[in-house]
């Protein structure tokens, strides 16, 4: 072998080393990131969601896959929820698995694209109040300028997003007077509002992200905590409680069980809307003086009330 043909050789040789080495530079993974919206929307939902968002901008992340299977639940937790997604510098999809109910629909609307699975259902988002009976139409009407506004931002027929709403709304050849508007799969892709997928390696395959690597995001125990604590039936629970076990003890002798219980409820109930920015420090500053005064009734001057 002559000095031009080892010289060759040598140099094919390097090449074939140093390519795979800079490989990953030039070629590397695409990712996902599954974000689940199960269950009730409450406030605790919207900052898991923020941090899957963040996450996902920080990683690279191709994409984020919203995974959409709820009731329903406080308007204000979409609302926020929706502005997340509105700052979102990366595309974030909606994967209707099952049901996307009331708050639910607005979330998936607010979404870059919607996907519904065989069998799932969109809309029925009329406002309700604590005991389910229809808000009032100033709230109703804030509800359907609402979802008319997301669909006009994403140039869908607003028409149709104001009848998931109000059952006044008639849609010719979708939905009459009188009855509210809920979208099935077929439904949804019919009028532009979804378009169906059979699985979720299905709906990789559309986005052109088969390949991708997925990360789950995964509520941790704080959030857990949160979520169950500002639950739109759980909250109320512990705001009654905190203030049924105070009157208690103020109406009893020395500090007991109930006054125990009070003031842990409304740690419980403050102190996981503080953590969500529904509660300030006036509301920690009101409820402190309130605690000092009970503790001024109890134990200083007993029975001056």
């Amino acid at each position: 072998m002559n000095k031009t043909t080892r010289g060759m050789t040598g140099g094919a040789l390097l090449a074939l080393i140093l390519v795979p080495l800079s490989a990953p530079a030039t070629g590397q993974q695409e990712r996902v990131v599954r974000v689940p919206v199960t269950g009730v929307v409450e406030m605790g939902l919207a900052p898991f969601i923020e941090r899957g968002l963040h996450e996902a901008e920080l990683s690279g992340a191709s994409a984020v896959i919203l995974d959409i299977d709820t009731p329903g639940g406080r308007v204000d937790a979409a609302e926020r929820i929706i502005g997340a997604l509105s700052r979102a510098s990366v595309p974030v999809y909606g994967f209707v698995n099952t049901h996307a109910y009331s708050a639910g629909a607005m979330i998936a609307l607010a979404t870059d694209k919607v996907y519904m699975m065989p069998g799932a259902v969109m809309g029925a988002a009329t406002p309700v109040d604590g005991q389910g009976t229809k808000a009032s139409e100033k709230i109703v009407s804030a509800m359907r300028a609402q979802m008319r506004a997301l669909a006009e931002s994403h140039d869908l027929d607003p028409r149709i997003a104001e009848a998931m709403v109000d059952e006044d709304i008639a849609v010719d050849g979708v939905v009459e007077s009188g009855k509210l508007l809920t979208l099935t799969t077929a439904e949804a892709e019919r009028v532009g509002f979804a378009e169906p997928v059979d699985s979720w390696v299905d709906l990789l395959d559309r986005l052109d992200l088969s390949r991708a690597a997925v990360d789950e995001a995964s509520v941790n125990w704080a959030e857990r905590l949160v979520r169950f604590f500002t639950h739109p039936v759980v909250a109320p629970f512990l705001l009654s409680l905190g203030f049924l076990g105070l009157i208690v003890e103020i109406k009893t002798a020395g500090f007991g069980l109930a006054g125990a219980a009070g003031l842990l409820s409304l740690a419980l109930f403050f102190g996981a809307h503080l953590l969500v920015g529904l509660a300030g420090a006036e509301d920690l500053i009101l409820v402190a003086v309130g605690i000092a005064l009970v503790g001024l009734e109890v134990f200083v001057v007993p029975g001056f009330g």
